[in-house]
């Protein structure tokens, strides 16, 4: 198996991981109901999980909890490489598709679902397989880009999203003008653990030299025309700053930032879009990078059946997907055939939208092999703390690139 956790790990990720150990067998005077145990990227589910356990207990009562560890997803795969070599795995885990799903599969259990049965695209089911085996089932899909306050947009008369670098870079110039804040980065997680989405954008497109100039070119973009203190601003900060509308545009964001949103400034949604990071001149090049939200059960768990049985649940059950449409506001997979978008957040309706229109392309970060992301995302963010120049940054990719290919 592939080297899952970094060299460098915290304490912080060592005291986190309690929060995934497995709970102490109960005493014979307490209830001795299942209890299940589940870790996701998804810190933006707080507030809503308790909902969702109710939900299922309606229908498994002999499910006595569940107990949600919610992690920022810059620290999740660290964590759960602790939770690995601790050998305290929560029953449920996300470990994406491809590369890690392939380095994981060790450790978790197939899951024996007919995707047709279930009402899921085998395409999707797909990528949760490895060989004949599905060790993943597809929830949600969210999209990555740039978020867009409308109304502020409107209020300087433009109506439009940029397609491409050059509207981009007008767009700021307009803003800047009007006095109005153009973009709103945090990028202190990305120097904590040299991990973007932004930074494996050129692959999408193939990943020759003249992408990882065009992205050199976005980032200095997003620093000439956003907040001074860019690199110490954290997730959170730059969320509430596009929450109290002081930033027209919030830069390196996905869809799972909605169920925040609804908690944190409702308000906000009927104003906000999503639109793709526009490296290019050429509109058409410019799609919406999407990733799947999928799970796992993991070998460890010992409650591998009822935890299949709630992961079919999220998955596929109409209870479950009301509730992360309607409420979350998330786009959940089992309902993206459906026509009806009236359940739908103004975003999920967007990232379908891009994604039936040919849009929107999946995010190949997870067909990396890990030596390479890190290698690319080291160079990128040396490159933002102006350790590297804009040429010596592009080189370096590009060879990283082309040697790991050859």
């Amino acid at each position: 198996m592939k080297r899952i956790v970094g060299v460098g790990m915290t304490v912080l990720l060592l005291v986190a991981a309690a929060g995934c150990r497995q709970q102490k067998a109960p005493d014979k005077g307490e209830t001795e109901g299942i209890v299940l145990t589940i870790s996701l990227p998804e810190a933006e589910w707080n507030g809503y999980t308790e909902e969702l356990t109710k939900l299922y207990r309606q229908e498994r009562p002999k499910v006595e909890d569940i107990r949600w560890n919610l992690v920022d997803r810059s620290m999740y795969e660290d964590l759960l490489g602790v939770n690995l070599v601790s050998q305290n795995l929560p029953d449920i885990i996300s470990v994406g598709n491809q590369v890690p799903l392939t380095a994981w599969s060790e450790h978790l259990v197939p899951l024996d679902l007919e995707a047709e049965k279930e009402g899921i695209s085998e395409r999707i089911v797909s990528w949760g397989r490895v060989g004949e085996s599905l060790y993943s089932l597809p929830v949600l899909i969210q999209g990555k880009g740039i978020f867009y306050n409308t109304g502020l947009l409107e209020e300087n008369g433009i109506r439009r999203l940029p397609q491409t670098r050059s509207e981009l870079l007008a767009l700021c110039g307009t803003l800047q003008e009007a006095e109005v804040k153009p973009i709103m980065n945090y990028y202190k997680e990305t120097l904590l653990t040299d991990t973007s989405y932004l930074f494996f954008l050129p692959a999408i497109a193939g990943g020759a030299r003249e992408d990882w100039y065009a992205l050199a070119d976005f980032l200095d973009l997003t620093l000439e025309y956003g907040n001074r203190n860019a690199l110490t601003t954290g997730v959170d900060t730059a969320r509430d700053y596009f929450f109290i509308e002081k930033y027209a545009m919030l830069n390196n964001e996905g869809s799972w930032m909605v169920p925040a949103m609804r908690r944190s400034a409702p308000e906000m949604e009927e104003k906000t879009i999503i639109g793709s990071i526009p490296l290019y001149e050429e509109a058409e090049r410019n799609r919406l990078p999407v990733e799947i939200l999928s799970l796992s059960v993991t070998k460890s768990s010992e409650h591998q059946e009822e935890a299949k049985a709630f992961l079919l649940w999220l998955a596929t059950s109409e209870t479950a997907r009301d509730y992360l449409e309607r409420t979350m506001g998330c786009l959940t997979v089992s309902g993206m055939e459906r026509g009806d978008d009236k359940a739908l957040s103004p975003v999920a309706v967007q990232v379908k939208e891009a994604i039936l229109t040919g849009q929107a392309v999946i995010d190949q970060s997870g067909s990396l092999p890990e030596e390479l992301k890190s290698g690319i995302a080291s160079v990128w963010a040396k490159y933002i703390t102006g350790q590297l120049d804009r040429d010596a940054a592009a080189e370096t990719a590009c060879a990283l690139w082309n040697y790991e290919k050859n």
